[in-house]
């Protein structure tokens, strides 16, 4: 009884062991055109308030990014009963990734791609400055993984 016990649990294990990888075969989107930017992403993150010390899990997030003009984006980043904030930025560069804003308001966006699917990996904060130490602090985050729709 003991050896079919230890084979089913080997078994088991052996079987099991691929359950919780990720199979994320997205790669850093380098070279790509700004077109690949434009569009609609939506996905989920992970919201932070300072106030409150709060953090809410798999919060639903949207990401809205526009070409508007040239190598202008406007772009919205949306988890609706937590934080909405508007950017708009002008990209010359075929980078994967994009640091927005400095000080109060920071978007920090990564674009990643596989075969014609994209995604974007993000963190949005609200911060602010504190005179005693002379430090941004940050007052809400989300961090966020998006998918091009």
């Amino acid at each position: 009884m003991k050896k079919l016990l230890t084979t089913i649990l080997l078994f088991s294990v052996f079987f099991f062991q691929d359950c919780n990888k990720s199979n994320d075969n997205f790669s850093y989107c380098d070279g790509c055109f700004l077109s690949a930017w434009d569009g609609y992403f939506q996905g989920s993150g992970t919201y932070f308030t300072a106030n409150t010390g709060d953090t809410f899990e798999n919060v639903e997030v949207e990401v809205n990014i526009d070409n508007t003009y040239d190598s202008t984006l406007a772009i919205n980043v949306k988890a609706s009963t937590y934080i909405s904030e508007n950017f708009t930025v002008t990209k010359q560069n075929q980078k994967y990734y994009m640091n927005i804003g400095t000080g109060a308001r920071t978007l920090d966006l990564g674009l990643k791609k596989n075969g014609n699917e994209y995604k974007i990996d993000g963190t949005l904060k609200l911060n602010s400055w504190s005179k005693i130490d002379s430090t941004w602090s940050v007052n809400e985050s989300l961090t966020f993984e998006v998918f091009k729709k």
